[in-house]
């Protein structure tokens, strides 16, 4: 696997073509809280944290997570919807 290179902008944009929401209720944080759609829920983590400043130094780590919640599928959806 190769690097990968996004910004949040794009991050957001292809989360939010994925179906995750922003689920920021009573947070003052760096990160934004996306919470992902239910069928996805029941595969486990809930949410992705995504910083809010510009420079994405984490995005290793957000698609580590997206495997972990949908497989090499919702990998390959987010690479396209990016």
């Amino acid at each position: 696997m190769g690097t990968w290179n996004f910004t949040t902008k794009q991050c957001v944009r292809a989360l939010l073509c994925l179906d995750f929401f922003l689920c920021n209720k009573g947070r003052r944080g760096d990160h934004d809280k996306y919470c992902a759609p239910e069928d996805l829920k029941r595969r486990g983590f809930a949410f992705i944290m995504v910083p809010r400043h510009n420079n994405l130094h984490c995005q290793e780590e957000i698609v580590k997570e997206l495997r972990a919640l949908g497989g090499d599928d919702l990998v390959q959806k987010f690479k396209e919807n990016l």
